[in-house]
């Protein structure tokens, strides 16, 4: 009887114990638990906070659209030179009917114009060269205003002259503008802050949009005048509007002639070890593009030369169809324009190339099959819109869209590749580089008129865009396995 009520009060006080252990581990367990889900927020609070402080970082290196657009504006230079720009780009459009002017008004041969075409470029070519000196050495204001006083002299004697003798010394003017051209470029492209380059450089594409009033005049003036004396008409406009131009960088633009020492070497001799390390420094830092520019100049060249004739003549599309097609690029283009600039700002130069370059093999094969299917809509359709207003109907055929895609990615692409030199090449001999890169253009591309008017000529018109379509296809795969440029590292050693 006395050992019942001692082992019961035992195993109560076991329970008791076991009981209290029990709680106390699954307080220290609750506690624990407390204790690991604390640690894990303020993991997770670091974390946010590293991102908010990366935020801020990314914040202040790529600023809004309207804080770029303020910092570009408020150098008053870039404001003149800019719209001045402008005027030059809304009345080049008129080039595209160039060669088709030729051959339809002045009964021009096709070959003709290719040779002279080709001897032209390579002028130019040339003159560019020798302007990448020039304006490294002179007032770039003053080449500026030079450049732009050639341009107005070839437009107004377009718009006088009809004689072969007065259309070469019309090309003569346009060709040895080069001369000063490139230190005008290079005028604007040094005083452009580098963190804003491609939307700095992308505004003056973006006057484009006043190639829309131009071409809009000239497709009215065509039905009432004949085409012959549209252009005409249109070249003299230009002529007096660049002359205005000219004016105003006169009198507005600043500039200085930069200290530049020879060290008692000859000029001639200067000149050439100048450009021969412009040469090398392209060669280190974008090797890469300058190979597929050498390929590019041809491809783009010889689609130039023979789009708007075989358009023109195989399609049966009639001049104010190619004006149309011509606005309707514009509308397109420029918007694309502005948000490549900032594309290249924000993204590697290799990939916006690849986007950029994929579309101009597509461009070559919508005119190879165009004589097949001349329409992307039912004939009724291009008929109906025929009747509303003449040429309208030409935005429902294949070749509209070959040329908008072309005629858009050959702008952006060359707006790319002086954004990868603005970016990656040094500013102090800017006009050199700038010389040498349009000369490996202007040289490559000269070969092309010839090669088109040969091909028209004795071969299948077609024939040349086959050609464009397999330069594009190697360009696009060289792009994909090399790149543009090399390392940000072998830059900064480059521009040592």
């Amino acid at each position: 009887m006395d050992d019942g009520p001692s082992k019961i009060e035992h195993d109560l006080l076991a329970w008791e114990e076991l009981i209290e252990s029990e709680r106390e581990r699954e307080e220290k367990e609750r506690l624990d638990k407390i204790k690991d889900e604390k640690e894990k927020l303020n993991e997770i609070k670091a974390r946010l906070d590293r991102v908010r402080i990366r935020l801020d970082e990314i914040k202040e290196d790529s600023p809004s659209l309207t804080e770029s657009l303020r910092t570009i504006f408020s150098w008053r230079n870039y404001s003149v030179y800019l719209t001045t720009s402008w005027i030059f780009t809304a009345f080049s459009y008129m080039g595209a009917f160039f060669n088709l002017y030729l051959l339809e008004e002045l009964d021009w041969g096709i070959v003709l114009i290719g040779g002279v075409l080709s001897v032209v470029n390579a002028i130019s070519a040339i003159s560019r060269l020798v302007g990448g000196y020039v304006g490294d050495v002179s007032n770039r204001k003053h080449l500026s205003v030079v450049a732009m006083f050639m341009m107005a002299a070839y437009n107004l004697i377009m718009g006088i002259f009809v004689e072969f003798t007065w259309i070469i010394i019309a090309l003569l003017f346009f060709s040895t503008m080069e001369i000063f051209k490139g230190g005008s470029t290079a005028y604007i492209m040094d005083n452009i802050p580098k963190q804003h380059g491609g939307l700095g450089i992308s505004l003056f594409s973006a006057g484009r949009v006043f190639g829309i009033i131009t071409l809009g005049l000239f497709v009215i003036l065509t039905p009432l005048m004949g085409f012959g004396e549209s252009m005409r008409l249109m070249f003299l406009i230009g002529g007096l509007f660049l002359i205005f131009g000219t004016i105003a960088r006169a009198v507005l633009l600043e500039g200085t002639t930069p200290d530049v020492k020879r060290e008692g070497i000859s000029l001639f001799r200067d000149f050439i070890q100048e450009n021969m390390r412009a040469v090398r420094i392209l060669l280190r830092v974008v090797p890469g593009m300058i190979a597929i520019v050498v390929i590019d100049s041809l491809s783009d060249s010889l689609f130039k030369f023979g789009a708007y004739i075989y358009i023109y003549e195989k399609i049966g599309i009639e001049i104010p169809g190619l004006i149309f097609m011509t606005i309707l690029t514009i509308i397109v283009s420029v918007p694309m324009l502005l948000g490549t600039g900032r594309m290249s700002d924000r993204r590697g130069e290799k990939k916006t190339a690849l986007i950029v370059y994929s579309f101009m093999p597509i461009s070559a094969l919508l005119l190879i099959i165009a004589p097949i299917f001349p329409f992307w809509v039912p004939e009724p359709l291009y008929n109906q819109a025929e009747t509303i207003l003449t040429g309208l109907g030409a935005v429902f055929s294949t070749p509209f869209l070959a040329i908008i895609l072309k005629s858009v990615n050959d702008a952006v692409w060359y707006l790319l590749l002086l954004t990868i030199i603005q970016k990656n090449l040094p500013t102090q001999d800017a006009s050199k580089i700038l010389s040498v890169f349009w000369f490996l253009v202007y040289l490559f591309s000269s070969i092309g008129p010839s090669v088109g008017g040969f091909v028209f000529h004795y071969f299948n018109q077609v024939d040349l865009f086959s050609i464009i379509l397999l330069l594009n296809i190697i360009i696009l795969g060289w792009i994909a396995r090399q790149g543009l440029v090399k390392s940000q590292e072998k830059n900064r050693e480059c521009s040592k």
